[in-house]
């Protein structure tokens, strides 16, 4: 690529948890200087202070930031959420023309990145879609991922499974690259959270302990907030300290935070947000993690942590052996912990994910910088 500016790469990140699977695509990145450049497009709850304001940690990470582009929903409420997309649009729509970059990375199911990518189809942009394919019933992300997946051009999937599933929904088999999940990269190496960082996070020094992750179940429960207590209090059964982390920015979420704060006391810490690498070393360290995360089926089974599967939220994605599904009943979910902490099942774990190997940053930007930008790629023929 002599006498050519590196490929612009611009990626979209909205939430602390897809700014953390970026990271190793930058990182993969950053070591081809001269053939790839990444920017980021921060937006969505980053910058939504009642969420922790996690826009600190980007702008702490030393990534190229080429704008903050702000939208909120003014409430809580489907509905309000539904018209954040909007403002969505219109607030990223100039930031893409102006970067105009080579390919946009779109990741996983939430509604900025659905409106960046729409943003991107409508000037002519290529967009690489991370970890499509894959299903979880119990949120309204499932029919956006699928939405996303319809305006990508090229998709970077987790698994078999997932590249199977987007052929069937009439995607070009040419356009589909199994490389596994970036929020698997660097996890063989992770140790558990120190004596420090647990203090900090209002947990004891030592012992075990339980991570406590409940995002609202926007496509399945009438009641999120009664699922949320059923969870802390099958918590509270097992009778081990625990630390809760806020949910994401879906309706409902803002009320769940405030239960969460209402419930904080000595048996349960509760944080709004952590950072990426703390939220890993946590994960690392528990006994196991309770609730209806998306990292208790992808990243704890490579950790041999058990995941205490809560409710619909997580239905029909797949599952490793690591996890335990229950109904979002105090009882059900206090067993639930009870056999992840029997030996015997945590013995039977094989550590192993069916979500890729730990080597996803790497063989993403491969297959970015690999693909001819080309009437081909640009002209999509679906369901043929």
């Amino acid at each position: 690529m002599t006498g050519r500016r590196p490929l612009r790469l611009l990626l979209v990140t909205g939430t602390r948890a897809d700014f953390g699977l970026w990271l190793p695509v930058a990182s993969a990145a950053a070591r081809r200087p001269g053939e790839v450049e990444v920017r980021f497009l921060v937006t969505g709850m980053h910058l939504d202070d009642r969420f922790g304001s996690t826009v600190e940690e980007v702008r702490a990470s030393g990534v190229h930031v080429a704008a903050e582009v702000p939208f909120v929903a003014e409430g809580d409420s489907a509905e309000e959420m539904a018209a954040s997309l909007g403002a969505a649009i219109t607030g990223v729509a100039p930031v893409i023309a102006r970067q105009r970059p080579e390919w946009l990375g779109v990741l996983g199911d939430r509604g900025e990145q659905l409106a960046a990518a729409l943003v991107a189809l409508h000037i002519g942009l290529p967009v690489a879609h991370v970890q499509g394919g894959e299903r979880s019933l119990g949120a309204v992300d499932d029919a956006l991922r699928d939405m996303i997946s319809r305006t990508a051009h090229l998709h970077l999937v987790a698994n078999d499974a997932a590249a199977r599933r987007l052929q069937r929904l009439g995607e070009e088999a040419w356009r589909i690259r199994v490389v596994g999940a970036p929020g698997l990269d660097g996890l063989d190496e992770q140790p558990p959270a120190s004596a420090d960082l647990r203090l900090r996070c209002g947990l004891p020094a030592d012992g075990d302990y339980l991570l406590v992750v409940f995002h609202p179940e926007t496509a399945g429960s009438a009641d999120p907030l009664a699922d949320l207590r059923a969870v802390l209090d099958g918590v509270a059964l097992s009778g081990l300290p625990a630390l809760a982390i806020g949910p994401n920015a879906d309706a409902g979420g803002r009320a769940m935070l405030g239960r969460l704060d209402a419930a904080a006391g000595e048996a349960i810490a509760v944080r709004t947000t952590v950072p990426r690498g703390d939220y890993v070393a946590l994960l690392a360290g528990a006994a196991a993690i309770v609730g209806n995360s998306s990292s208790g089926l992808i990243e704890a089974p490579l950790l041999g942590i058990p995941s205490v599967t809560v409710g619909a939220r997580q239905d029909g994605r797949t599952r490793g052996d690591n996890v335990i599904d229950v109904p979002a009943v105090s009882a059900d979910v206090a067993k639930g912990i009870q056999r992840a902490l029997d030996p015997a099942f945590r013995r039977g774990l094989s550590r192993r994910s069916p979500y890729g190997d730990g080597h996803a940053g790497p063989g993403i930007v491969d297959a970015i910088l690999g693909q001819a930008i080309d009437d081909r790629l640009l002209r999509k023929e679906v369901a043929p």
